[in-house]
Parts: structure tokens; C-alpha cells; sequence
């Protein structure tokens, strides 16, 4: 799969009244918090820019797939979503994600990352009842029933667990 094309040329609608379809699909490399998207997951990305009078109008539509890592027992899971954008851009000031339509193309790029980061989920459990990892050993006790004799919790790697308030 190739890297998604978030580059538009704009140039063909700066002087006519028009709108430009752009569609792309391929990835992104973003990691956020345990969420990651990489060559393995698809984003589609359908965008229309509409020159108006004093502003271009940017319309975006996004389906993308990304791994998520579960917060008690970091179990990855694959996720879909898809996320809608519109915005004017006013071409007499600046934006925030500094697109300049004075030239022949803009990069869509920092409007699509934030958008996928925007829809990531950050505290996100594999299932309801999902046991995490065992305090003492570190293994899933979704797979796996630790039988441990109670020792010090001072000598495991893993002891600092048993203090998280899941």
C-alpha cells in the first residue's frame, strides 16, 4: 500500500467558480497514546475544495482502520471509523493549519492527521470485564489464572500495578 496523497492542486479552480474532487486512499504512519496506523491500515479520503468569493471551502470525508491497544491488559485490536470536516478558509488571512491557497497546491495533511487523532479512543478496553495484567508476573489474566503465593510486592517488576486504579 502507498502513503496517502493529501496533496491537492488547486491550481485549475483559482479563477473560475468551481468545485475540485480529489480521492486518495492509502496510509499514514501516526502513533497517539497506543493508537497506531501504519501500512497495514487504510484510509480513504475524499475531499472537494469550492473556490468562493473571498474563501475556499474545504470538504472532507475520512474512513480509516487503526490498532488500539487495550488500557488493562495492552491487547491490540483493530478498529474502523470515519470522521466528516467542513471548513471556509478566508484566502484575506491566515488559518490554523497554515494552508496557503496563493500557491498551485495545498497539503491536507495536518487537517487529516488531527482529524484521525481527534477520533482515536484513549481509554479503551478490549472487552467490559477485561482482568488486565497480573501485578506479580505481568501476565493476561484474561488468558491465563495466576495461582501466586502472596510474596513482596517490592520484588516484582510489576508491582507498581497493583497500585492503578483500573
Amino acid at each position: 500500500m502507498k502513503q496517502l496523497n493529501t496533496l491537492i492542486q488547486i491550481n485549475e479552480i483559482k479563477y473560475i467558480t468551481n468545485s475540485l474532487l480529489h480521492e486518495a486512499n492509502g496510509y499514514l504512519e501516526i502513533k497517539y497514546f497506543g493508537n497506531e496506523i501504519n501500512n497495514k491500515n487504510e484510509i480513504i479520503l475524499q475531499a472537494t475544495v469550492t473556490k468562493g468569493i473571498e474563501a475556499f471551502e474545504v470538504n472532507l470525508e475520512i474512513k480509516f482502520t487503526y490498532t488500539n491497544e487495550c488500557s488493562r491488559c495492552l491487547t491490540k485490536n483493530n478498529k474502523k471509523d470515519h470522521a466528516e470536516f467542513n471548513k471556509s478558509f478566508s484566502l484575506a488571512s491566515n488559518n490554523d493549519y497554515d494552508i496557503n491557497f496563493d500557491k498551485d497546491s495545498i497539503d491536507l495533511l495536518p487537517i487529516v492527521s488531527e482529524i484521525i487523532i481527534s477520533k482515536m479512543e484513549f481509554d479503551d478496553k478490549c472487552k467490559k470485564d477485561c482482568k488486565g495484567l497480573c501485578y506479580i508476573c505481568g501476565k493476561d489474566q484474561n488468558e491465563h489464572k495466576c495461582t501466586h503465593k502472596e510474596k513482596n510486592l517490592k520484588e516484582s517488576p510489576f508491582s507498581s500495578l497493583s497500585e492503578l486504579d483500573l
